[in-house]
């Protein structure tokens, strides 16, 4: 399928991008333990960049490319080559030499890209002064192209709309409905599947468009019998191992709980530190001559520290909750935490948006007391 495109566009140049450049040659920016954002000044060089954290400001030029991941990433400096983003909402309003691969929540983009330009998203805007000089590859909910493309579009979503001149050639597939603006100008053929025919605004030139209608099948009884069963073993699969882990990490809970409360955004941001900056340390490792062994080791770690910090998470939201519960002075019933941590954590994941927002933000702490209690006994 040509939208596997899509993804490969996002995943494997990363990897690429991380793999080409020199270790020695990159600059590595934390964020602020005390605010857990990272803001870049005008004033600063900077080369090769990599950084994550809460929000991610970024003002300067970047000679060579940017690797970015935040809550939120604004891109205010011009990127000399390569640019990858990943966040809650991403901004970028300088220009990009090269192609850019940019995954988040809330994307907009209003300067120019010199190559392809790849995006995942939920909402997307490109702007009429984002100019992309190669192809556009777009996966996402809402979508709006008001920006010219010089080559290609390939876009899969659900309200699409191309409002701009296209050179190259369109294929789109939507879920909902494909609308060209008054501005739109495709001149090749248009190959579209969607539920409904593409809607043309009057004043727009677009040539032939190739339609396919996309029957909606109703698998909704089966796929809710087995998303019931599916959920219910998984409640009982997290039940169990958050019993264990509070029966053999008692101490390691409690201590756990209290430093979310202490400083749950330096938490933040040192866990968005690891969450990258670890994965691309392990690249670096797989593709050396001498450190492959241990890039495996540290990709195995990594994993299963992603693994327990979402269990521990659903554990201290379980102790969080039952604070406000119990009268004052009486302690949480582990067993009680545990229950309630679980199945609060699963509803969550039922929520558009904010609920897996909120698991993300709550792992993410936890990944980054993980971190600096590993830190500390190792040093």
């Amino acid at each position: 399928m040509r939208y596997k495109k899509i993804l490969a566009g996002i995943v494997l140049p990363a990897a690429l991008a991380v793999a080409a450049l020199p270790a020695l040659a990159a600059e590595l920016i934390g964020p602020s333990r005390d605010t857990g954002n990272v803001v870049i000044s005008s004033q600063q060089q900077v080369k090769d960049l990599y950084t994550a954290g809460g929000n991610v400001t970024i003002n300067p030029d970047v000679l060579g490319d940017l690797v970015s991941a935040g809550g939120m990433v604004t891109v205010a400096g011009k990127v000399e080559k390569e640019l990858i983003l990943a966040g809650g909402t991403i901004v970028v309003t300088a220009p990009v030499g090269g192609h850019a691969r940019i995954a988040g929540g809330n994307v907009t983009v209003s300067a120019p890209v010199g190559g392809d330009l790849v995006i995942a998203g939920g909402n997307i805007n490109l702007t009429e002064k984002a100019k992309v000089s190669g192809d556009l590859l777009v996966a996402g909910g809402n979508v709006v192209v008001d920006a010219p493309i010089a080559g290609k579009i390939n876009m899969i979503g659900g309200n699409l709309t191309i409002n701009s001149k296209v050179e190259g050639g369109v294929t789109v597939q939507a879920t909902q409905k494909l609308i060209f603006g008054p501005n739109a100008d495709v001149v090749s053929e248009v190959s579209y599947k969607g539920a409904s025919p593409a809607e043309i605004s009057p004043t727009a030139k677009v040539g032939k468009v190739n339609y396919t209608k996309i029957e909606r099948r109703d698998f909704r009884s089966e796929a809710r019998g087995i998303l019931t069963l599916a959920f219910i073993l998984k409640l009982l699969a997290w039940f169990l191992a958050g019993l264990v882990a509070v029966r053999l990490m008692k101490n390691s809970v409690h201590g756990l709980v209290s430093g979310l409360k202490a400083k749950p955004w330096g938490n933040l941001g040192t866990g968005f530190a690891v969450a990258v900056l670890v994965p691309i340390l392990t690249v670096l490792l797989l593709i050396s001559m001498v450190g492959y062994y241990l890039g495996f080791v540290l990709g195995a770690a990594f994993l299963l520290a992603l693994l327990l910090a979402n269990l521990l998470a659903s554990v201290a939201v379980g102790y969080w909750l039952l604070g406000y519960m119990n009268k004052p002075g009486e302690s949480p019933v582990a067993w009680q935490a545990v229950v309630i941590g679980v199945v609060v954590w699963q509803l969550l994941a039922w929520l558009p948006v904010i609920g897996w927002l909120a698991k993300c933000v709550a792992a993410l702490m936890v990944l980054g007391i993980i971190y600096k209690t590993l830190k500390a006994r190792l040093t």
